[in-house]
């Protein structure tokens, strides 16, 4: 019996090295940004480089490849996606330049 291809269903923002993101960031701060990618096998793992980042209020926030530049107070709003496959929108908390 053939082995059936595992698919992606969903895509996770997560820090590069897979971690959970930063809560304490300040505008003018850059951050690496990963995608943790699950498959229907239950399998995950990290998918950085074929993800797409995109920030959804670039008043707050820019994505240029997977970093983040932020560049005022706010939330920050990114998701990832991989082929068809969208992430939920993650929020990361920006405060004011120091």
């Amino acid at each position: 019996m053939a082995r059936r291809p595992k698919t992606l269903t969903s895509v996770t923002v997560t820090s590069e090295t897979g971690g959970t993101l930063p809560t304490n960031l300040k505008a003018g701060a850059t951050l690496k940004l990963g995608a943790k990618a699950t498959y229907t096998d239950g399998t995950s793992s990290m998918a950085t480089s074929q993800a797409t980042f995109t920030s959804l209020d670039t008043a707050i926030a820019t994505v240029n490849g997977n970093t983040l530049t932020l560049i005022k107070e706010g939330t920050a709003k990114v998701t990832a996606t991989i082929g068809a496959v969208t992430s939920g929108t993650t929020t990361i908390p920006v405060a004011a330049a120091a």
